[in-house]
């Protein structure tokens, strides 16, 4: 009966549209993952470079992600990527490798062997840009000036020292380095690294430079 066709036909819609939703929130979820074991692998090459240890400043999921830009933007990453996009693409073209993608098991082993190897460079691209940011002529950190009540010197660490660069504001802290000179090798160089509390804080000038493009 007409009734029933129309029935029989909307049916197989509902379910491929619920197949897409459903495929489409899993995808999400992978790329959200894979995205925060970017970010975090790139904070921890990054902060422990430095002496510190990404895990202390609290940061937030969203902070994590943030950071999984300067991974995702290199050439290698990108070169990368579209490798393996071209390579499932062509796999899925054949009968027998289109069956294995299929498989959620393979699916699962190719997030195994890929989430270490992607960790581990984008913890290399972290560590490439603190060194950079190491450097007086190669840092990208801005500069920070203090103005303080009272300042006492700690340690080699005064808020009254003018060449500092700021590296995080995170837990009522302000971490700062003052990079050493690109004559020294970083190896032989010690890079001085200070944290100071807001509370002893008054005033913070920030002074950015603006490179030309």
């Amino acid at each position: 009966m007409p009734g029933e066709s129309m029935n029989s036909e909307q049916v197989p819609k509902a379910d491929t549209f619920l197949d897409f939703i459903k495929g489409l929130a899993e995808a999400s979820v992978l790329l959200g993952a894979g995205l925060f074991l970017i970010g975090w692998s790139y904070l921890y090459g990054y902060y422990r470079t430095f002496g510190l240890s990404a895990d202390q400043f609290g940061l937030s999921v969203d902070n994590v992600l943030v950071h999984s830009i300067p991974v995702i933007q290199g050439t290698v990453f990108r070169v990368g990527a579209v490798i393996i996009v071209l390579l499932l693409l062509a796999a899925s073209y054949f009968r027998w490798t289109a069956r294995w993608l299929g498989h959620r098991a393979l699916v699962l082993l190719l997030i195994v062997v890929a989430g270490p190897a992607v960790s581990r460079y984008a913890s290399s691209v972290g560590r490439d840009n603190a060194r950079r940011d190491a450097y007086v002529s190669t840092s990208t950190l801005p500069y920070v000036t203090f103005e303080a009540s009272t300042d006492t010197l700690w340690g080699g660490c005064s808020l009254e020292e003018t060449n500092y660069r700021l590296l995080l504001r995170s837990n009522g802290q302000v971490f700062v380095i003052l990079p050493v000179d690109s004559a020294v090798s970083i190896n032989t160089a010690n890079l001085r690294v200070c944290s100071f509390p807001e509370s002893r804080i008054q005033a913070m000038r920030i002074q950015v430079c603006l490179r030309e493009r």
